[in-house]
């Protein structure tokens, strides 16, 4: 992992209260779960993706074989505490944090931006008495919530299907990764006309595809993976 400071704990400090850098207009922090085994859904969508504006992005219900968005708008004030707090538990820090005590688990990881630097923390099975747990129960916005209508959408592969159903792919080939990235009318279009799970006929092999938008801060496939 790139430049990150290792670190062995189960709870994370708190920082020592030094004041925060400007908010930035982008992306402020992200907050995402990874299991530990590999993932049955990786298109899964952050749990909270929060904005300078104050808008907050979280995963809406699935419509056919596409993730959704939807957005709530947090206030100047709440944006701004949560952006404090995530300083004040040390998330302005490139960071692997381990847990030794668990074998297999879980990654809570978190995005923030700062001062012109993007962090990402990675705490593999942090303890529930630790800050950062803590910190991530308090990731939610109330509010009225509307859909996120998206400009391009991410078609990740994952595994092998049944021949039997497979549908005609209508795109070219995946990249090394498995993934690509589609014009999000003509995915939605796709996507929400089929059922979860079904098979595709992609270059002569039968797989299983997961439709999800990008984020406005997301651009190319290397953008979906927030952890290492």
């Amino acid at each position: 992992m790139r430049g990150h400071v290792i670190v062995v704990l189960a709870a994370v400090l708190v920082g020592c209260g030094a004041t925060a850098p400007p908010l930035p207009d982008g992306l402020v922090l992200r907050a995402q779960q990874l299991v530990g085994m590999p993932s049955p859904d990786p298109g899964r969508l952050p749990e909270f993706s929060l904005y300078g504006d104050g808008t907050v992005l979280r995963p809406g219900p699935d419509r056919g074989a596409l993730h959704t968005l939807e957005a709530v708008k947090a206030t100047a004030a709440q944006t701004r505490e949560f952006y404090d707090r995530a300083h004040g538990v040390g998330l302005d820090a490139d960071q692997e944090i381990l847990n030794p005590d668990v074998v297999d688990g879980y990654s809570q990881v978190f995005v923030l931006v700062s001062g012109g630097h993007r962090y990402v923390t990675e705490a593999d099975n942090p303890d529930e008495s630790s800050d950062l747990v803590a910190f991530h129960e308090t990731l939610h916005v109330e509010g009225r919530a509307e859909p996120y209508r998206p400009q391009r959408i991410a078609a990740v592969a994952w595994g092998s299907a049944p021949a039997e159903g497979a549908r005609p792919w209508p795109w070219g080939t995946f990249d090394e990764g498995g993934c690509l990235i589609l014009d999000a009318d003509q995915a939605t279009a796709v996507a929400t006309s089929v059922p979860a799970h079904t098979p595709w006929l992609v270059g002569g092999r039968e797989v299983l595809v997961v439709f999800r938008p990008l984020l406005p801060d997301e651009s190319t496939c290397a953008d979906l993976d927030y952890g290492r």
